[in-house]
C-alpha cells in the first residue's frame, strides 16, 4: 500500500514566500533610492520613472507586510508590544522613509510633532500604518503633505493631510464600513483600510479603543488620514 505524503501547510509556504518577496523588494527599493539620490539634479523622464518604480516597490512591500502581520495576528503569534515613544522622533523617521519620493515630486513634507510628547503604542504596527498613509498621500498631493501628532480628547491623534482632490465618496463609505469592523465591503482597495482599523483597535487603555478614519477635512484642502490611539 502506497504511503500518502503528508499534506503540506500551505499557509506556512505563503508566509515564507511573502517574507522572501519582502527581502527582494527591500533590495530593489534600496537600489532605486540610491539611484534617485545620485541623480538629484537630473529631471529627465528616466528619473521620474525610477521614482514611480520606487513607489510601486514600496506599495507592494506595504501590502505584503500587512498580509503577514494580519496572518500572525489571526494565529495569535504577533508579539504585540506597546512601549513609550517620542512622537517627534517617530515622525522624523517616517519623513526620512518617504523623503526621496517627496523630493522627486517636489512635495514639501511638514512635521508638527512636539518633542516633549511621548505616547505608548506598538511602534512597528503604527509605523507601517502611517507609512502607508504617507505613500497614499504622495500619489494625490499637489505641493504639500502635513504629518502631525497631538493629544485630543485624551487620545494621541496622528494625522496625514494633503492638498490633493480628496477621497471619492465611495471610498469614504467603504472606510466607514471597515471602521465598524465590516470587512465584507473591502473590495479591491480594502486591505490597507482594514489593517489600519485592526491596528487601531488593538490599542486599548482604560476601556477606550483606538480608531482610524478617512475624511476630506484636511486643513490643506484635500484628504486626511487620522489614527487615534488611547
Amino acid at each position: 500500500m502506497t504511503d500518502v505524503p503528508p499534506r503540506p501547510d500551505i499557509a506556512s509556504f505563503l508566509v515564507s514566500s511573502i517574507h522572501d518577496m519582502k527581502n527582494s523588494l527591500n533590495v530593489m527599493a534600496s537600489f532605486l533610492e540610491t539611484a534617485l539620490r545620485q541623480s538629484a539634479a537630473d529631471r529627465s523622464p528616466l528619473r521620474r520613472d525610477t521614482a514611480k518604480a520606487l513607489y510601486q516597490a514600496q506599495r507592494i512591500d506595504d501590502n505584503l507586510l500587512q498580509l503577514m502581520t494580519l496572518y500572525r495576528l489571526d494565529r495569535e503569534a504577533y508579539p504585540f508590544d506597546p512601549a513609550e515613544h517620542q512622537t517627534g522622533e517617530f515622525c522624523r523617521e517616517l519623513a526620512e522613509r518617504v523623503a526621496s519620493l517627496a523630493e522627486q515630486r517636489d512635495i514639501a513634507l511638514h512635521l508638527t510633532c512636539a518633542e516633549e510628547l511621548f505616547w505608548w503604542f506598538d511602534r512597528e504596527l503604527v509605523f507601517n500604518t502611517v507609512l502607508q498613509a504617507l505613500h497614499n498621500a504622495l500619489i494625490y498631493s499637489q505641493r504639500r503633505i502635513d504629518l502631525s501628532c497631538a493629544v485630543r480628547d485624551g487620545m494621541l491623534e496622528i494625522r496625514v493631510e494633503d492638498d490633493g482632490p480628496g477621497y471619492p465618496p465611495e471610498l469614504l463609505a467603504r472606510a466607514d464600513a471597515i471602521g465598524r469592523g465590516d470587512c465584507r465591503e473591502t473590495g479591491s482597495t480594502g486591505l490597507g483600510l482594514y489593517f489600519s482599523g485592526v491596528v487601531a483597535r488593538l490599542h486599548e487603555n482604560q476601556g477606550r479603543r483606538g480608531h482610524a478614519r478617512l475624511d476630506n477635512r484636511s486643513r490643506l484642502g484635500g484628504s486626511a488620514f487620522v489614527l487615534c490611539l488611547p
